[in-house]
């Protein structure tokens, strides 16, 4: 519960610095990462395949983030895969396609609307992870 907690408020503090900016400080993302590994080998949970199992929805996004040349952030990336380290690998992935449900609807009015500019996926993670906690 405590990691779910701290996946929130991580996702929380950069969601406001993806509307603002449309970037997100690698450090606060470095940070969170290695309080996370700090985290897990506190707990007695630091095994290898849970921690790959947690990085892969991030490396997926990365991969995304290469082959659109940058449609969606590396920076998105990055955030899912210290998201996985904290929170797991399963819950990761319910966590990110929920947020691609949602900003694809999202893109989809805008489309309607005829508006162009890039929409922050942050935001839409941290909804997404809400939505998979109230709702598993």
């Amino acid at each position: 519960m405590a990691a779910n907690c701290v996946g929130l408020l991580f996702l929380a503090g950069l969601t406001a610095e993806d509307i603002r900016k449309r970037e997100i400080s690698v450090l606060k993302i470095m940070i969170a990462g290695f309080l996370a590994v700090l985290y897990r080998i506190g707990m007695g949970q630091f095994l290898l395949p849970e921690v790959i199992r947690g990085l892969v929805p991030g490396g997926i996004l990365i991969l995304l983030a290469f082959i659109t040349k940058e449609s969606i952030g590396y920076g998105d990336g990055m955030a899912a895969a210290v998201l996985g380290l904290w929170t797991g690998g399963w819950f990761t992935l319910k966590t990110v396609c929920t947020a691609v449900m949602l900003s694809g609807v999202c893109g989809l009015a805008c489309l309607i609307k005829k508006k162009t500019e890039p929409i922050p996926f942050i935001p839409f993670m941290l909804l997404g992870m809400e939505v998979v906690l109230a709702y598993g």
